[in-house]
């Protein structure tokens, strides 16, 4: 049996998860349920003492005059991924946003006033925690995540005839939009393993079969992936 794998992912990242899916053995089906576009950026206030950014979305649409104007203060990321993308030196690079504030906020100074790098999608837990420790938080929207208009049509003809075996589910929002796919091409879904890179990104599937990845990354969510497959084969 084919283990069609569907990637909900944007582009650029959509097309390098299908290749990576391929190496593994799995057939990609590419089906973007959303895009990323960049937004103009408010004016970065004065005073700022560090600069933390959660995804290398940020530094892909960030402006050059705000990039060199932020080039000397300490940067710290989520993920390799966007420590790679930022282009120059990072300081702590986290797994996820609340170990990137936790581990932050004890080294910072008292009353630290901290820069966000973000898109207009996100989660509060980060300035939530910095806020909490006493600190400063300035977010400054670089990119929006807006769904991908897809009629049912189209959808059913990316997918293909056959059943998806599983789906990659990347994000809270990427879920509840991939929720409302499931619900109008629902013979491709009947039995699909919904691999989840977390808790939140699982939240809109409620009622499916979810699996999450161990740690909040691509890695962890295709080894879920592989150890999916092998127990199938294994119990077949």
């Amino acid at each position: 049996m084919r283990r069609r794998v569907l990637v909900t992912r944007p582009e650029p990242g959509a097309s390098a998860t299908a290749a990576r899916l391929l190496q593994l053995g799995f057939v990609p089906v590419v089906l973007p349920l959303t895009e990323i576009v960049p937004v103009e950026p408010a004016t970065v206030p004065e005073g700022i003492d560090i600069v933390v950014a959660t995804s290398a979305n940020a530094f892909r649409h960030a402006p050059k005059v705000l990039m060199d104007r932020l080039r000397d203060l300490p940067l710290h990321v989520v993920g390799v991924k966007t420590a790679a993308a930022a282009g120059r030196a990072v300081g702590f690079v986290a797994p996820d946003a609340k170990t990137l504030a936790h581990g932050l906020s004890d080294r910072l100074g008292a009353r630290s006033h901290v820069l966000h790098l973000t898109g207009r999608v996100r989660r509060p837990d980060l300035k939530r925690i910095f806020e909490k420790a006493g600190h400063f938080v300035t977010e400054i929207e670089l990119y929006d995540t807006r769904p991908v208009e897809l009629p049912l049509g189209e959808i059913g003809t990316k997918m293909g005839p056959e059943p998806l075996w599983a789906a990659l589910v990347y994000s809270q929002r990427g879920g509840e939009i991939l929720s409302g796919v499931v619900a109008e091409a629902h013979s491709s879904f009947e039995s699909t393993i919904f691999v989840c890179i977390s808790a939140a990104a699982a939240t809109g599937l409620r009622g499916r079969k979810t699996a999450l990845a161990a740690t909040p990354d691509e890695p962890a969510m295709l080894a879920r992936l592989v150890e999916r497959d092998q127990r199938a084969a294994t119990s077949g």
